[in-house]
């Protein structure tokens, strides 16, 4: 059973290493493609790798590392502005700051969600917003055709899939169950059509992502004789991994069948001079880190999972300009 697009992300190694996870991103789209984010993150202390006679870092220092890795590790960013980063009373770390890109479909935030989304042009002088699965070429190989199965087999093999199921559940429930993730846009027009996303009251659209929700649906589909038999016969896939690219699920959590999608105008039009704020912003870039003091952290940082700021875990991507 393989796994949907952005559940895939939420879901994997890097996920469940971060712990208790909260992402927020209002992205501001130009018609040519260029746009820029307001993205928070609030995220529980990574593991450190130390020896026996090093302390763990104080937790202000925590904090700006984890900064850094966010400005670090993002891609397709001209520039970034108003960053900040702090504690939060629960300790946790929490990262806010306004990305620009030249091209939404390069970029790449650290704890932004932009896995399968496209924007394009619809040849009519409007805009296109959609989040869509890959395509079945993008994907693996199909597997093998089922074997066939007995009745007596064919229970034997719900049963074992409902045992995997509950094996899991306490790990996915520890970090998938505080997981909240909310993502907005706002398109360079009025809008015409949407599907799967909801209308914010100023314009926009948005979609989120709750982990308790999904944590209910799969319980709901597990618990069902039907849809697990339609799971066994079908064959292949990855054994116990909870069917989150199932039809079902999908409309269960999102309301909708196949891509989300959101159309405008025409007309369109920029909704901010890119340029001359980008232009500012890395004007005032060397400034702010100073200020917020990562200009001043030491050469090594704390281990953080792959993909997730720092490529191999220890070293930082390209610094802004």
């Amino acid at each position: 059973m393989r796994h949907v697009l952005m559940l895939a992300a939420m879901v994997s190694a890097t996920v469940l290493a971060a712990g208790c996870l909260e992402t927020k991103q209002d992205a501001t789209l130009n018609p040519d493609g260029s746009g820029k984010a307001r993205v928070e993150i609030v995220m529980s202390d990574m593991p450190f790798q130390m020896t026996p006679d090093q302390e763990p870092p104080p937790p202000d220092m925590v904090a700006k590392q984890f900064a850094k890795s966010v400005l670090d590790g993002s891609k397709g960013v001209d520039a970034w502005a108003d960053v900040s980063c702090q504690r939060t009373e629960d300790n946790r770390n929490r990262f806010s700051g306004t990305a620009y890109f030249k091209d939404f479909t390069k970029m790449e935030l650290q704890g932004g969600q932009n896995e399968g989304m496209t924007f394009t042009s619809d040849g009519k002088g409007g805009v296109i917003l959609k989040m869509a699965p890959p395509k079945k070429d993008d994907q693996k190989p199909q597997d093998a055709p089922p074997p066939q199965l007995t009745e007596e087999q064919i229970q034997q093999r719900i049963q074992a899939e409902r045992m995997k199921w509950q094996q899991m559940k306490p790990m996915m429930t520890l970090f998938l169950g505080k997981m909240k993730m909310e993502v907005t846009f706002r398109l360079p027009g009025p809008l015409t059509q949407v599907k799967g996303f909801q209308k914010t009251d100023d314009g926009g659209v948005r979609f989120g992502f709750d982990g308790e929700k999904v944590l209910a649906v799969l319980d709901k589909f597990m618990a069902d004789d039907a849809f697990v038999r339609a799971q066994v016969l079908k064959g292949g896939g990855d054994p116990g991994q909870p069917p989150l690219d199932d039809p079902a699920v999908v409309k269960e959590l999102f309301g909708v069948e196949g891509a989300l999608e959101a159309h405008a105008g025409p007309p369109v039009s920029p909704q901010f001079d890119y340029n001359a704020e980008v232009q500012a912003a890395k004007a005032a870039y060397p400034g702010m880190i100073k200020k917020l003091g990562l200009d001043q952290l030491p050469q090594a940082q704390p281990m953080m999972p792959p993909g997730f700021g720092f490529p191999g875990g220890m070293e930082g991507g390209p610094g802004m300009p």
